[in-house]
């Protein structure tokens, strides 16, 4: 496994992450729960927050519109969402209310990427806690930041197909 320090608002961040075979990221911090996602295929997805089992949901392969490919999250009684708001933003909220925006690079569109959100950033807002930097540092990382319009959403969606073919 990979690992990297960032600086978060409560401290440092430690990401653990294994590309092949499948995406896995471990995010933890003093304060922090540990938080892993699991990411076999960009269709499926797993998390876990204290090696607790958190639902979250899929968006699938064939959702061409920008908002459809919104990942949502449950841990405990909160409920996270990262929703691609541009090519290569997005917006991390909680319970409906907006604590991060999220800014990614265009290299995360890369069909031979395992990794989607490595280089993205957080700009998080006020009223976070810790779980809230441990989960959202993950869903990011794992799932990335932004996400096309339907046009290249179609053309992403062909290529990814061609390319996890030949994998």
């Amino acid at each position: 496994m990979e690992a990297r320090t960032t600086d978060g608002p409560f401290g440092p961040v430690h990401i653990r992450h294994d590309p092949w075979p499948a995406i896995v990221v471990q995010v933890q911090g003093a304060g922090m729960p540990t938080v892993r996602v699991a990411v076999p295929d960009r269709e499926h997805a797993a998390m876990t927050v204290n090696g607790q089992r958190a639902p979250l949901s899929s968006p699938g392969r064939w959702r061409l519109r920008r908002k459809s490919r919104t990942r949502h999250a449950t841990v405990g009684n909160r409920g996270y969402a990262l929703t691609p708001t541009g090519l290569r933003t997005s917006l991390l909220l909680r319970d409906g209310v907006p604590i991060a925006d999220v800014l990614g690079t265009l290299a995360a569109y890369s069909p031979l990427r395992d990794l989607p959100g490595n280089d993205a950033r957080l700009v998080w807002h006020g009223g976070i806690d810790p779980t809230d930097v441990a989960v959202g540092q993950a869903m990011v990382i794992g799932f990335g930041a932004g996400a096309p319009g339907a046009l290249l959403g179609t053309i992403h969606a062909l290529l990814d197909m061609c390319f996890t073919s030949v994998r």
